[in-house]
């Protein structure tokens, strides 16, 4: 069901927790819909998603050894037609994104709290990772 975002995903949110096998890596898989724009309903959401999908955001955590230091998740951020999008200077928005900088994935989700570098939930992701 979607429920209220913010920026830099969107104003409404459907967010899907699993674990996934990705190119051989295991790992917990969370995949954000993020819609828009400012002021858009529940209702509107649901009765015409694609009309207001602005993305789709994925976070896969990979098996230690990957990133350590930024608890080996993945991210990447995907525009409605499936392509990859990219920063304004034209880089792809996937993996380390935001490494070492003031802005990006990382450096937002590395405030999240706890050690699973989510927002959304409390739920034991660590059971799905091993």
């Amino acid at each position: 069901m979607p429920y209220p975002g913010t920026d830099p995903h969107g104003m409404m949110l459907e967010t899907f927790y699993t674990t996934a096998t990705i190119d051989g890596h295991e790992g917990a898989l969370v995949v954000k819909r993020n819609y828009g724009p400012e002021g858009v309903s529940v209702d509107e959401v649901l009765g015409a998603p694609a009309e207001h999908l602005g993305a789709l955001t994925i976070m896969f955590q990979r098996e230690a050894g990957y990133d350590d230091e930024t608890g080996n998740w993945f991210y990447a951020k995907y525009l409605p037609d499936g392509s990859l999008d990219q920063s304004p200077d034209g880089m792809a928005l996937a993996g380390l994104v935001g490494k070492n900088a003031e802005a990006g994935c990382i450096a937002c989700h590395q405030n999240a709290g706890g050690d699973d570098y989510l927002f959304t939930t409390d739920a034991e992701m660590g059971m799905m990772m091993e």
